[in-house]
C-alpha cells in the first residue's frame, strides 16, 4: 500500500459539472488525482501509462543524481491528454514542454500534447523507498465524456545502498572519418562498457574548434557540414555514464579539416549539332565546397579518339580545325590550387555538314503475337533524303521494358531465349556514313503460350485384350514453356466411334467391354492454356477371356457349391474340424456371357487324393486333426478358356473336455476325498494328460486322493490331448469343521501310560498312534509329507480313554484319530489331538501289549506309511497357511 503521505494527483480535463452533462476541460492541468484516475470521463482505466528513465536495472537510485523522465499513457486516440505526476520524495527541474509544477507536483498547462519530460532529483542519502504515482488521459474533445481513455500507474524505487557502482567506460573513442573534409564531415564514434550492466544514460560529448569550446554541439555525435571549414582543427571529448556515475573522460583528436576536393560538372559542347562552318565551345561549371576559385584546371580536346595537344587548356575549337564527319569530345580536370578533382568528359560529338540525317522504320515478325516457339526477327528499313544508302544500323532488344543487351544488333531472337507472358520490343537506328537517324521501336509482340504435343501413347495392358481387363491409358507429352499437363482430353473409340461417354476416363473398367469390340484411344494434351495436337492409338480387338472373378472357401459344411455367384447356399464355416465333411464353395463369372464348367481336385498333405476328383466334400470320416487340405478349381469355358484357383485348410483339434467328480459327497474335512477325471472326454481324440491343480499344489493321474482342511478350496482340472489340445475345469469344494477329539492328555503312572480325551460327537472308533519322535506342523519333507518318524496304530476303541504298558524308556508321543461316516479323519495338523508323555524313567522290559487292546488290532506299518504319502497335499495346505 502507498504511504498515507502520498499526494493523490490527477488530472482531469473534463469534468461533469451541470445537470445537462455538459464537459469543462481542465486544459491548464489538474493536481490530486494521480491515483482516483479520471472517473467523470469513463467508468473504468483502458490506458496503460509507462514512465522511464529511472535505474530500474542499477539496484536503485543514488542519493542526489538527476535523472531524466519520459512518460505517456500506451496507445493513442486523436484529440486531447493531459497528466498528473507525483513522487514521494526529490525534486523536479528541467520541466518539459507543457509541464509545470504545482503543490509539489506536476501537470500540464495546455492539453495538445500525449508525452512529457521532467528531470527528477533523487532525495538524500536513507530516504529509502520513492513511489511514483501516475495519471494520464486521453481525451477526444467532442465535449463530452464519451471515447475518452484514462489510465492510472503506480512504481517505487528503492534506494541503492550498496554504494559498489563502478563508473561506465568508453572504449575504442574515434573521430571518422580520420581524413575529414567539408564533403564527408566530421562524428565521434565509442564503444560503451558498464562493468555493472548498467544502460547508458547522460553522456556527455563536447567539441572544441581551434581551442574554443563549441556549446551548440553539446552531446552531439556528429558535427554538421554548416560547422566545418578547411584548416580547422577538432578536438572531442566524451564523458560516459550510466546514470549512477561517470566514467573518465576520453579526448581524441585534434583532426584538421582538410581540403575538398573541385567539382566539374553540366559539362556542354555547342552547338548541340555543330556543322563544319562552326566554332566548337566547351561550356562547364565549376563547384567547389570550400569555396575556392579554380586554379590550373586543364582542358583537354580528342579529336576521333586522339589528343590535340595544341587546343589544351582552351575552351573552344576554331572552325579552320573541323571538318565533316569529325568526332569531337572535351574533358576538364578541375583544380582549385591545392588539388585536382575527377575528370569530367563531354561526350562525342560529330561534325555534320549539309548532310540531312536518315529515317528508319521497324517492326518484328511474328506481328502481335508469337508463342515460344517462334524464333523473333527485326525487319529495318529506311530512308535518305540525300540519296546516301546506309552505311550503319543499331539493333536494340527490350524484354518487358528492360534491354537485352545479348541480342545487341542482332536482328533475330532465338526461341529458346522467349518465355510465356513476356512482351518484346525492337529499336533500331541507321547511320548514313555521317549522321545518325532518330530511334524508332516496333510494335509490341506478345509472347503467348506453346500448346503441348504428346510424344508417346500406349493403351494398357499390354498384349492380348480380353473381357476380363480394365483398359488404361499412359502418355507422356512435352512443353516448351515447362508446363505440366493440366485439363487434357481423352477420348475413348469403340469400333471407330467415339464413345462420348467415356470422355476423360483414365481407366475403362472390364465389365464395360464386350468380345471383339474394336478399342483405341486418343489424347488432346493440355496444359492449363491451350490444348495440342491430338494422338491416337491403333486399334486392338477384345478377345475371349477365361472366367474370372472366381471365389473359393473352404470349411465345414453340409454340402459343396461350384457355379455363379449368388446361388450357392450357406458358406462354409472355419476353422474346419474332423467332426463335419469339409466342403468347397466356389464361383467363377465368364464375362464373354458363356456357361461355365468346374473340375476340383484334392490334395491331403500334399499328395492327390483321386477318389475325390470333382467332388465337393470330403466326408469325416476321413479327416484327422492337424492333416492340411488343398483344394484345386478349374473352371473353363466352352472355348477351352479356363482359370484356376487354390485354397488350403488345416484340420483343427477340437479341445478336450476336463470334467471330474469327487468321493464321498459331500467332501469330509481332514479325511481323504477321491478326485476322479474319468468322464473327462475328446471327441476327435483320446485325452493323454491329466492335470490337477488343489490349492496350488500340482497332481497327477486321472484318479488322485487328497487330504483337505475346513474352508473353501479350489480345485482346477487340465485334460490333454493327443494333439496337444487342452481343456479347462476349475471348481471350488467346500469343506466343514474338521471333527477331532480336544483335550487329549497323556500321563504316566508306574510302568503304564494312560491317555484320555474330550468327544461330544456320535459314537465312533478311536484310532492310537504313537511315535517316539515329536510331531511338527511345520517341518515337512521333499514331497510335502509331515516329518512323522516311528509313526505306528497301536489301538483303537470306542471309548473317550485308553492305556499300555510304556514299551521303551523314553519320550513317547500319541496321537488320536476318529472315524467320520466310515472315513478316518486322520488330521495332525492343529495338534490339538496329540499329546507327549515322559516315559524315560519307566523300567527298560515291559509289556509292549497295551491294555484293553489286540494285537490284531495294530495296522501295519505299511500302512501308516500309505496314510502319511496321502495326507501331504493336505500338509502342505496347512503348512503355506501357518507359513503365510
Amino acid at each position: 500500500m502507498l504511504r498515507s503521505r502520498r499526494a493523490v494527483a490527477i488530472f482531469v480535463l473534463m469534468m461533469l459539472i451541470s445537470s445537462s452533462q455538459v464537459a469543462i476541460a481542465n486544459s491548464t492541468g489538474k493536481t490530486g488525482q494521480s491515483t482516483a484516475g479520471c472517473t467523470c470521463h469513463s467508468a473504468s482505466a483502458s490506458l496503460s501509462p509507462s514512465l522511464s528513465g529511472l535505474p530500474w536495472g542499477a539496484g536503485g537510485y543514488t542519493p542526489g543524481t538527476t535523472y531524466s523522465l519520459t512518460w505517456d499513457g500506451g496507445p493513442h486516440i486523436s484529440g486531447e491528454g493531459g497528466f498528473n505526476l507525483d513522487a514521494s520524495a526529490g525534486t523536479w527541474s528541467n520541466l518539459g514542454s507543457q509541464v509545470q509544477s504545482a503543490n509539489g507536483e506536476l501537470t500540464h498547462y495546455s492539453d495538445s500534447l500525449r508525452s512529457w519530460s521532467a528531470d527528477w532529483t533523487a532525495p538524500a542519502a536513507g530516504t529509502g523507498d520513492v513511489d511514483f504515482d501516475l495519471a494520464v488521459l486521453y481525451a477526444n474533445g467532442n465535449g463530452a465524456n464519451s471515447g475518452d481513455s484514462w489510465g492510472t500507474g503506480t512504481w517505487t524505487l528503492g534506494e541503492d545502498s550498496s554504494g559498489s557502482n563502478t563508473p561506465p567506460e568508453a572504449h575504442n573513442v574515434t573521430l571518422v572519418p580520420t581524413d575529414p573534409t567539408k564533403g564527408t564531415g566530421l562524428a565521434v564514434d565509442y564503444t560503451y562498457y558498464d562493468y555493472d550492466g548498467n544502460s547508458e544514460q547522460g553522456t556527455q560529448i563536447r567539441w572544441t574548434l581551434d581551442g574554443l569550446s563549441v556549446g551548440a554541439l553539446n552531446d552531439q555525435n556528429s558535427v554538421g557540414q554548416s560547422w566545418l571549414t578547411k584548416g580547422q582543427e577538432w578536438t572531442c571529448t566524451v564523458t560516459v555514464k550510466d546514470g549512477i556515475d561517470a566514467g573518465e573522460p576520453v579526448t581524441v583528436g585534434p583532426v584538421t579539416i582538410g581540403n575538398s576536393l573541385p567539382i566539374a560538372r553540366s559539362l556542354e559542347l555547342t552547338p548541340e549539332n555543330p556543322l563544319d562552318t562552326d566554332e566548337l565551345r566547351l561550356d562547364y561549371d565549376y563547384f567547389d565546397l570550400d569555396g575556392e576559385p579554380q586554379q590550373d584546371t586543364q582542358i583537354r580536346w580528342y579529336l576521333d579518339g586522339a589528343r590535340i595537344s595544341e587546343l589544351d587548356d582552351s575552351d573552344r575549337v576554331s572552325p579552320l580545325m573541323i571538318r565533316s564527319g569529325d568526332q569531337w569530345e572535351a574533358s576538364v580536370l578541375p583544380h582549385d590550387g591545392d588539388e585536382f578533382g575527377e575528370i569530367v568528359y563531354t561526350g562525342v560529338v560529330v561534325i555534320g555538314s549539309s548532310n540531312n540525317p536518315p529515317s528508319a522504320t521497324a517492326y518484328v515478325s511474328p506481328v502481335g503475337n508469337a508463342q515460344t516457339d517462334d524464333a523473333l526477327q527485326v525487319h529495318v528499313g529506311w530512308t535518305d533524303p540525300d540519296g546516301d544508302s546506309v552505311q550503319a544500323t543499331e539493333i536494340r532488344w527490350l524484354r518487358d521494358g528492360t534491354q537485352v543487351s545479348a541480342y545487341n544488333d542482332l536482328t533475330v531472337v532465338m526461341p529458346e531465349s522467349t518465355a510465356k507472358g513476356e512482351i518484346w520490343v525492337a529499336r533500331a537506328r541507321v547511320n548514313d556514313g555521317f549522321l545518325w537517324s532518330e530511334w524508332v521501336e516496333s510494335g509490341e509482340v506478345n509472347i503467348l503460350n506453346t500448346p503441348p504435343e504428346v510424344t508417346s501413347i500406349e493403351m494398357l495392358p499390354a498384349g492380348t485384350l480380353t473381357t476380363s481387363m480394365n483398359l488404361s491409358v499412359v502418355w507422356e507429352q512435352s512443353d516448351v514453356d515447362g508446363d505440366s499437363e493440366m485439363n487434357s482430353q481423352i477420348r475413348w473409340w469403340v469400333n471407330g466411334e467415339w464413345i462420348r461417354q467415356y470422355d476423360g476416363m483414365l481407366e475403362i473398367p472390364a465389365s464395360e467391354t464386350v468380345r471383339d469390340q474394336s478399342w483405341s484411344v486418343q489424347v488432346v494434351p493440355g496444359d492449363g492454356d491451350d490444348l495440342g495436337n491430338s494422338m491416337k492409338t491403333t486399334s486392338r480387338q477384345v478377345e475371349n477371356g477365361a472366367p474370372g472373378e472366381m471365389v473359393i472357401l473352404l470349411g465345414n459344411g453340409e454340402s459343396g457349391y461350384a457355379g455363379a455367384p449368388g446361388a450357392s447356399a450357406a458358406p462354409p464355416t472355419t476353422p474346419a474340424d474332423s467332426l463335419s465333411p469339409l466342403v468347397v464353395h466356389t464361383t467363377a463369372v465368364d464375362l464373354d456371357g458363356e456357361p461355365v464348367s468346374f473340375h476340383i481336385s484334392w490334395a491331403r498333405n500334399g499328395f492327390t487324393v483321386p477318389d475325390l476328383d470333382d467332388s465337393r466334400s470330403v466326408p469325416a470320416d476321413r479327416l484327422e486333426p492337424g492333416q492340411t487340405w488343398t483344394t484345386t478349381v478349374t473352371a473353363s469355358d466352352p472355348w477351352g478358356l479356363s482359370s484356376e484357383i487354390e485354397a488350403e485348410i488345416t484340420i483343427a483339434n477340437v479341445p478336450p473336455t476336463a470334467l471330474f467328480t469327487t468321493y464321498p459327497a459331500p467332501p469330509i474335512a481332514g479325511a481323504f476325498i477321491t478326485l476322479d477325471a474319468s468322464m473327462s472326454a475328446d471327441l476327435d481324440g483320446e485325452v493323454s494328460h491329466y492335470l490337477w491343480d488343489v490349492d496350488g499344489v500340482s497332481l497327477t493321474g486321472k484318479i488322485v486322493n487328497v487330504q483337505l482342511g475346513m474352508g473353501s478350496h479350489m480345485v482346477t482340472l487340465t485334460v490333454v490331448d493327443d494333439m496337444g489340445g487342452t481343456g479347462f475345469s476349475a471348481s471350488a469344494i467346500v469343506f466343514g469343521e474338521v471333527s477331532t477329539v480336544t483335550s487329549l492328555s497323556a500321563t504316566l503312572s508306574g510302568n503304564e501310560v494312560q491317555l484320555s480325551w474330550e468327544w461330544d460327537g456320535d459314537a465312533t472308533t478311536f484310532r492310537v498312534y504313537r511315535s517316539t519322535s515329536a510331531f511338527t506342523s511345520i517341518g515337512h519333507g521333499p514331497a510335502g509329507e509331515a516329518l512323522l518318524t516311528g509313526l505306528e496304530a497301536v489301538g483303537e476303541t470306542d471309548e473317550t480313554m485308553w492305556s499300555e504298558t510304556a514299551p521303551v524308556a523314553a519320550h513317547l508321543h500319541y496321537a488320536v484319530t476318529l472315524e467320520v461316516e466310515g472315513l478316518e479323519v486322520l488330521w495332525l495338523f492343529q495338534l490339538d489331538n496329540t499329546a507327549t508323555v515322559d516315559a524315560s524313567d519307566a523300567p527298560s522290559s515291559v509289556d509292549t501289549e497295551p491294555t484293553g487292546s489286540m494285537s490284531s488290532m495294530s495296522i501295519p506299518l505299511t500302512l501308516i506309511m500309505l496314510l502319511i504319502g496321502l495326507a501331504s497335499i493336505g500338509l502342505t495346505m496347512y503348512g503355506r497357511r501357518r507359513d503365510a
